[in-house]
């Protein structure tokens, strides 16, 4: 999907890949397709080897001063990838003088710089981008399109995967063996309604016509909870089915994970975002304030709460329970488009720890938090606080949930003396199918771990965590390389979601796009999230839940494109 990023890379790679901007002098090479492979969110690459040498740009076009994009798209479909490669030092010239021998570019494998290596010279060309800022979805209706273009004059390298597929399903798809094409593929039209996703299956195309996103300007997403219908699969390393992923379940922690697990998402979790701008169907999304949309409750911008208090009982260790209040950490940000109803949207989290064990131990059962009981959720203060700092007042239920540890409510806080800090979440929420895999870590001191989704700089003798910790895998690298003493970069424990977690080593979380939006009614979405979460350095919260280390989630629910915040929906 076009995603966040993409922006202003779109708008370049028009202007790079227009056919009136290639020059007499800089015709297109066709090369052929030696592989290809695109993993969501881990890794889109391809090589090329030519029969006979590749021209390269002229001197006066050198990506050094002009710079580029590369664009990976389905031919059948909507899904591309821009990637912008801007001039500057990233840049090298290769052989003397510089650029005579071709070009090669070296990215920060960043979300917005995703591409570690791109290469140009004449007997390969080919890219190497990873991570969050690889959003393409599989399966492919089409080919695989690429087109690298260097220059204002733009030089166009162009293949179409096309030849041998070995496989193209929802967690990969991987191609050889591709001739040249006839022309520089394009991207398809993007399907607003499909029968299958399955390759070969008749899809039929339409047109959502009208103003962009009906003319409306905010979009809301409501949660229904803990669903028990599956949103995903958690697989070992042989292939086999460790655990299916619950609709609006939480997954958390490494391979011994003491905690009892899914732990179940609050319903009525209710978010509200801007558009900021608007092309065809395809919108930019932003960030709503309290002010907008009336409450903390549902805004997105940093110190709106995302969702009531989260309890996470642990029945095997009752004083290691734990009450979490999640804010929003950074605004939000993201892209959705309104004729498919997909959304990929950015979400960075902190996430208050209260240690607070059984804040009830005359009730039966464990309640984390304060509960809110007798009112109804979002009807202000129905409800009467049970336990906290604010014990017997009114409270508005933030969920409808029941059970021994909800209803919960923001008006009934935990007592502040148990609070142990707060830990960042990046939360990253797509409509699409998120998949990591557990690798070892391109670290010596890290061999012992071969199967690690989110590591950190952590002593190789003494096991512990780099203090404040320091971020160096993400299902794959990510951040500065660990330097001695904490020169291992690391989960708590290998795998995910124990226990007995140790041989997990694919996560695959499915999302699901909400259909054309432009009615302005509702519509059932799931979106889909695996992210980190880092150590908490208190010893008994890390150890239950064994952190660091990773996380998945696939929120159902509903979304609706709306004219005010204030009501939305």
């Amino acid at each position: 999907m076009i995603g966040i990023r993409d922006a202003v890379a779109f708008a370049l790679s028009l202007m790079l890949a227009a056919t009136p901007a290639v020059a007499a002098d800089e015709p297109d090479e066709l090369i052929p397709g030696q592989s290809a492979l695109i993993r969501y969110g881990v890794v889109a690459k391809f090589i090329s080897k030519p029969a006979t040498a590749f021209d390269l740009p002229d001197a006066n076009n050198s990506p050094i001063v002009e710079g580029g994009v590369l664009s990976i798209f389905d031919t059948g479909g909507g899904e591309i990838d821009n990637y912008v490669l801007p001039a500057g030092p990233k840049w090298t010239g290769l052989g003397s003088p510089p650029g005579s021998t071709g070009y090669k570019y070296r990215g920060s494998g960043i979300l917005t710089d995703p591409c570690r290596v791109v290469l140009v010279k004449q007997n390969i060309v080919k890219a190497v981008c990873k991570g969050r800022g690889v959003e393409l979805d599989t399966p492919f209706i089409g080919d695989v399109g690429v087109v690298l273009s260097l220059g204002t004059d733009t030089k166009r390298y162009c293949a179409q995967f096309g030849g041998t597929t070995l496989r193209n399903d929802a967690a990969l798809f991987k191609a050889k063996s591709a001739l040249p094409p006839a022309q520089c593929p394009v991207v398809g039209t993007e399907s607003t309604t499909t029968s299958s996703t399955v390759v070969g299956s008749t899809t039929t195309t339409s047109t959502i016509g009208g103003p962009c996103c009906g003319g409306l300007t905010y979009s809301s997403f409501i949660s229904d909870g803990f669903t028990g219908n599956t949103c995903g699969t958690i697989r070992t390393a042989a292939g086999a089915q460790f655990a299916p992923i619950g609709c609006g379940g939480l997954y958390v922690g490494g391979g011994q994970n003491s905690i009892t697990l899914p732990l179940a998402t609050p319903d009525f979790l209710h978010w509200v975002v801007g558009i900021t701008s608007c092309t065809g169907q395809t919108a930019t999304v932003g960030a709503t304030t309290s002010t907008q949309t009336g409450s903390r409750r549902n805004c997105t911008d940093v110190g709106c709460f995302f969702g009531g208090p989260l309890t996470i009982p642990n029945s095997s260790s009752t004083p290691t329970s734990a009450c979490v209040i999640i804010s929003v950490a950074s605004p939000a940000s993201g892209s959705m488009d309104c004729g498919t109803g997909s959304a990929d949207i950015d979400l960075p989290l902190d996430a208050g720890i209260f240690l607070t064990g059984d804040s009830l131990p005359s009730v039966p059962g464990i309640q984390p938090c304060p509960l809110c009981n007798g009112g109804s959720p979002g009807v202000p203060n129905s409800g009467t606080c049970q336990g906290g700092t604010n014990d017997m007042g009114a409270c508005t239920p933030a969920n409808s949930m029941q059970g021994p540890s909800y209803p919960t409510s923001h008006d009934c806080p935990p007592q502040p003396s148990l609070d142990i800090g707060t830990i960042p979440i990046g939360l990253a929420l797509d409509s699409g199918t998120v998949n990591w895999v557990g690798t070892a870590a391109n670290n010596p001191a890290s061999a012992a771990q071969t199967r690690v989704f989110c590591g950190y700089c952590r002593n190789p003798e003494t096991g512990a965590f780099q203090n404040p910790f320091q971020q160096c895998w993400q299902n794959g690298p990510l951040g500065p390389a660990c330097t001695v003493p904490f020169e291992s970069c690391q989960q708590r424990s290998v795998g995910a979601f124990g226990p007995n977690g140790g041989g997990v080593k694919t996560i695959t979380a499915v999302g699901a796009p909400a259909g054309p939006l432009v009615d302005g009614l509702s519509h059932d979405q799931t979106l889909a999230s695996v992210f980190c979460i880092p150590p908490t350095f208190t010893p008994t919260v890390d150890a239950g839940a064994d952190l660091g280390g990773p996380a998945a989630a696939a929120l159902h629910g509903t979304r609706k494109l709306c004219s005010t915040a204030n009501p939305c929906p």
